[in-house]
């Protein structure tokens, strides 16, 4: 199999390596939501998109963990 070269990088650019003149509008959304998760997901302001996606992934199953432990706490509760 052939390994597809990556669409656009993340992070700093390699030495001697000089920024493209315009990006693709699709390469600009993406960077876009990547910063924004950046800004939600807790401690990943420094992480590269492998670890941020990482994080996002354990964050869901916390916040989905937390609504389990609220709905189960409001049913015997009775609220």
């Amino acid at each position: 199999m052939r390994r597809r070269k990556a669409m656009f990088t993340v992070g700093r650019k390699k030495k001697g390596q000089a920024l493209p003149m315009r990006r693709r509008p699709f390469q600009h959304m993406v960077l876009r939501r990547l910063r924004e998760l950046k800004k939600i997901v807790p401690d990943a302001q420094d992480a590269d998109v492998d670890m941020l996606l990482r994080r996002t992934a354990d964050y869901i199953c916390v916040l989905e963990l937390k609504v389990t432990v609220l709905r189960r706490l409001s049913a015997i509760y009775g609220v």
